[in-house]
């Protein structure tokens, strides 16, 4: 199933258009990496939020006075959204990240909410997707937004922490943004980033759907459902640099070759003909990008 959405205006289109291993490697590397860009406010600002569309499709999952554990949740992008409305069923939110920088980052951005559902019982905890501090089966959502691919080639043990938290028939929900390479100038600027991942578990190889195959996720989950949602975004340049900058791959770079890539992705961008303009005379341009979601219900016997 694929929606395609087209926006003009976004909350997210900032002024300036105008080390100690946990879990796995890759989740200790990603925090070490995270902690930086999350505290500086880097992440919060180059970090699309998600669709509506994706958002009511969430919603309709969800029982009354819900009680929601969003894991691996950075700077609280996805969080704040549940905040805002949580589809009027949401009754409490625990919203879990390791990294510190990260919590941080979440925490400021917090103060500066001004639509924020005060009814929602809220915190920020430390954790990682296979160690929630919650009960068994006393949550009716389990989120991840832009961050489950970081167990690699190995989730077992997070799908079973997560297997375990959910209430029977209930939904973790996997979801992820993507720039969208449908459109050429996207497709050379992801060639440009994508070299420098350095053999970390991007969504894009899909090494976390081995999660699918595993005795305990057959054991405890019915079949996924995935969900495709297409959108254009407003950018501008500087934004656009951000968003490479953002990437925890890129973030591990030493400052030269940063600076090098940066300048190469201003001189893409300012040479693509394909961009699609909004407003030419402020160098605002939509930023096509492709959302993925994956539900999965917890079967109600396991």
């Amino acid at each position: 199933m694929a929606f395609r959405l087209f926006s003009s205006t976004s909350s997210r289109l900032s002024t300036r258009c105008m080390s100690t291993q946990r879990g796995n490697n890759f989740t200790g590397w990603a925090e070490q990496q995270f902690g930086a860009s999350g505290s500086s406010g880097l992440y919060d600002r180059a970090r699309p939020s998600y669709p509506l569309e994706a958002r009511e499709a969430i919603y309709a999952h969800l029982p009354p006075h819900s009680t929601a554990v969003e894991l691996g949740s950075g700077t609280g992008i996805f969080s704040r959204l549940l905040l805002a409305d949580g589809g009027g069923k949401l009754e409490k939110l625990i919203s879990t990240e390791p990294s510190a920088g990260m919590r941080e980052g979440w925490s400021k951005a917090l103060t500066q909410m001004k639509d924020r559902d005060e009814s929602v019982k809220f915190e920020i905890v430390d954790g990682l997707f296979d160690k929630i501090d919650r009960p068994d089966a006393s949550a009716d959502l389990v989120i991840v937004a832009q961050a489950f691919h970081w167990v690699g080639h190995d989730g077992t043990s997070a799908i079973a922490e997560i297997a375990r938290v959910l209430k029977p028939g209930a939904v973790a929900i996997f979801i992820w943004n993507l720039e969208d390479r449908e459109q050429d100038w996207v497709a050379k600027l992801r060639d440009l980033y994508e070299v420098h991942e350095a053999g970390t578990p991007q969504y894009r190889h899909f090494y976390w759907k081995s999660v699918y195959d595993t005795p305990v996720y057959k054991a405890n989950f019915e079949p996924y459902e995935k969900t495709e949602y297409r959108r254009s975004l407003p950018t501008c340049e500087d934004l656009v640099v951000d968003r490479v900058l953002s990437k925890s791959y890129i973030t591990a770079l030493d400052e030269k070759t940063k600076g090098d890539l940066s300048e190469k992705v201003r001189e893409l961008v300012k040479k693509a003909e394909d961009k699609v303009w909004i407003d030419e005379g402020s160098g605002t341009f939509e930023y096509p990008y492709v959302t993925d979601m994956f539900v999965m219900k917890k079967k109600a016997q396991a």
